[in-house]
C-alpha cells in the first residue's frame, strides 16, 4: 500500500500480551475487512507490553488498543506512557472474548475488536474535530497576533521617530531658554526705564507752532549738543516721555534759535571783541559750548 493511501487511513496499531494472541487478532482483522468497510488499517499487531519496545513501534498511530483484561495495571502504564494529544486508546478487552472453559472464542475475538476500533474511532474523530476547532481558532490567535505585532512594530517605528523629534524639541527648548536667559539679563531693568513717546517732529511743530520746519537738522544738532534727559530727535521724529516734554523742548530750541538769528551779528561782534581783549592766563582752546550761536557750524 503506498504512503498518500495511507495517510488518507486511520492507523490503528494493537498491543497484546504475546504471540499466541497477536497471530488470533491478525487472524480477526483480515476477517472483519476493516480497511475496504471502514477506510481503516491495521498497520501494526505488537506482540509485547514492554515499554520502550511499544513506544517506539505505537509512534505516529492515530488509535491505539492495549490488550488486557479491563483497565488494569498494565492498561494504565501503557496508557500514561503513550497517550498524545493526538492519538486515541482504546481496550481491547480480553474478558469479552473468553468463554466458559476459559478457551477464546474467535467469533467473539473478531466482534470484540471491531467494537473496541469503532469505538476508539469515533472518539478519535471526536478529538480530532476538537483538535481542528483548536487548529482554526489557533490560526485567527496567530493571524491576530501577527497583525498585532506589525501593529507593534509601527509603533515602535512611530515612536523612534517621536523620540527624535523630542530630543530635538528638547534642543530647541533648550536654545530658547538660553536666548530667554539672555535677553532676560540684558533687559531686565526695562521696567524701570521710562518709556519713551515717539512724535512726527514736522506734525507736531506745525501743531504748536502753526509754521512749517525749516530748521529740523539744527533741532537735531542741539539736541544732541545739549543731551536733555529723555529726548531724542532724528529721521524726522521726536520721542519724549509725553507730548508736553516734547513741545517745552521744542520751545526751548525754537526760542535759541530766535535768539540766535535775531542777533548774530551783535553775538559775532561781541565775540570778536571778547577774543581780542581776554587776559594772557585765558586757555585759547577754552569751548564755549553753550553758545547757541556757534555749536551747529
Amino acid at each position: 500500500m503506498n504512503n498518500e493511501a495511507h495517510e488518507s487511513k486511520i492507523d490503528v496499531r494493537i498491543i497484546v500480551g504475546g504471540l499466541d494472541i497477536a497471530q488470533l487478532v491478525s487472524k480477526a482483522v483480515n476477517n472483519i475487512q476493516l480497511e475496504n468497510d471502514y477506510n481503516i488499517i491495521v498497520s501494526s499487531i505488537i506482540p509485547t507490553v514492554e515499554v520502550n519496545i511499544v513506544k517506539k513501534v505505537a509512534s505516529g498511530a492515530d488509535i491505539l488498543l492495549i490488550g488486557g483484561y479491563g483497565h488494569d495495571e498494565t492498561f494504565n502504564i501503557l496508557y500514561n506512557e503513550l497517550k498524545t494529544d493526538f492519538n486515541h486508546i482504546g481496550l481491547f478487552d480480553y474478558n469479552n472474548i473468553i468463554i466458559e472453559d476459559e478457551s477464546i472464542d474467535f467469533k467473539l475475538a473478531e466482534k470484540e475488536i471491531l467494537n473496541s476500533i469503532i469505538k476508539s474511532t469515533l472518539s478519535y474523530s471526536l478529538n480530532l474535530i476538537n483538535i481542528h476547532t483548536l487548529e482554526n481558532k489557533l490560526m485567527k490567535v496567530t493571524h491576530n497576533y501577527n497583525n498585532l505585532l506589525d501593529d507593534y512594530n509601527q509603533l515602535i517605528k512611530e515612536q523612534d521617530v517621536l523620540t527624535q523629534e523630542n530630543k530635538e524639541l528638547r534642543e530647541d527648548i533648550e536654545e530658547i531658554k538660553s536666548d530667554y536667559a539672555e535677553f532676560k539679563s540684558r533687559y531686565e531693568n526695562i521696567y524701570s526705564k521710562e518709556i519713551l513717546e515717539v512724535f512726527d517732529l514736522d506734525d507736531l511743530w506745525q501743531d504748536v507752532f502753526r509754521q512749517e520746519l525749516n530748521d529740523e537738522e539744527r533741532i537735531v544738532i542741539a539736541t544732541n549738543k545739549f543731551k536733555p534727559d529723555n529726548i531724542l530727535v532724528g529721521q524726522g521724529y521726536i520721542a519724549a516721555e509725553s507730548r508736553h516734554k516734547a513741545i517745552e523742548w521744542l520751545n526751548i530750541v525754537r526760542t535759541a534759535l530766535i535768539f540766535v538769528d535775531d542777533n548774530s551779528d551783535e553775538l559775532n561782534k561781541s565775540l570778536s571783541s571778547s577774543e581780542e581783549s581776554k587776559p594772557p592766563e585765558v586757555d585759547d582752546e577754552y569751548d564755549i559750548s553753550n553758545s547757541f550761536e556757534n555749536f551747529w557750524d
